[in-house]
């Protein structure tokens, strides 16, 4: 029988990736019906919005998780 660690680092990998994608999946779904609102003028700037706050903050996150790597790449083990 196969017990799932919260602790295990690929556990927590397995779980961290899966909000990522469900958060991923709601702002897409959530801009989408934005953009139906006739593309309005509103609508839009709001689509406009979300999709840069999505792009900056993706980009941070890779950022973090790049010199995170690197980091512990750099390290000396003894």
């Amino acid at each position: 029988m196969l017990l799932l660690n919260p602790f295990c680092p690929f556990s927590a990998a397995k779980i961290a990736g899966l909000k990522a994608t469900v958060v991923v999946l709601i702002i897409l779904l959530i801009k989408s019906k934005l953009l139906r609102v006739k593309m309005s003028l509103l609508g839009s700037l709001l689509a406009l919005l979300m999709l840069t706050g999505f792009l900056i903050s993706t980009g941070v996150i890779t950022v973090l998780a790049g010199g995170t790597v690197l980091y512990t790449a750099s390290r000396k083990r003894p």
